[in-house]
């Protein structure tokens, strides 16, 4: 995908991963007890604020510093692939423009809060999440299919990334 398109795409999805993740900690801060579930659809989902100091499933708990490295490496990887157009296609760059939001939000909690604002919970899920935890999650699987969509294409006979070399 050509580097332009592929950073306006990539952008943009960062942005409103980070928009709506910020505003909904913001809106969870303010509304929510601390700890306390509040039943949003009976037996499905659940707001209950918390602090995360750890990664998902509450690994490297206490390791912030730790995490904001790996935070760091994370948004730094995302930029490199798309700002070298090497994104597979527009699905590729809006998924890594999803996990570029995401983590750039969990890093502003850590680094402004020492922890990384949780509220949503739902049946059947293990841990407490937010906004930008489902956009790194969702954009993890639609990297892959894009990386399984961009293997498939060039390995179709007669296409130009597919023909014998």
């Amino acid at each position: 995908m050509p580097r332009r398109p592929a950073i306006a795409i990539s952008a943009s999805g960062a942005f409103l991963v980070l928009a709506a993740d910020q505003a909904s900690k913001a809106w969870a801060t303010a509304a929510l007890p601390r700890e306390h579930d509040v039943m949003v659809i009976p037996g499905w989902l659940w707001f209950r604020l918390i602090s995360n100091s750890g990664a998902t499933l509450g690994l490297l708990g206490g390791h912030n510093r730790l995490l904001i490295a790996i935070s760091l490496a994370v948004v730094a990887a995302v930029a490199v692939i798309v700002v070298y157009g090497i994104a597979p296609g527009a699905l590729g760059a809006a998924a890594l423009g999803a996990i570029g939001g995401g983590a750039i939000s969990n890093l502003a909690d850590r680094v402004r809060l020492g922890a990384v604002v949780d509220f949503i919970r739902v049946r059947g899920w293990p841990t407490d999440f937010n906004i930008a935890d489902a956009g790194i999650r969702i954009g993890v699987v639609a990297f892959v299919v894009a990386l399984l969509l961009e293997w498939r294409h060039r390995r179709r006979p007669g296409t130009a990334a597919g023909s014998v070399r």
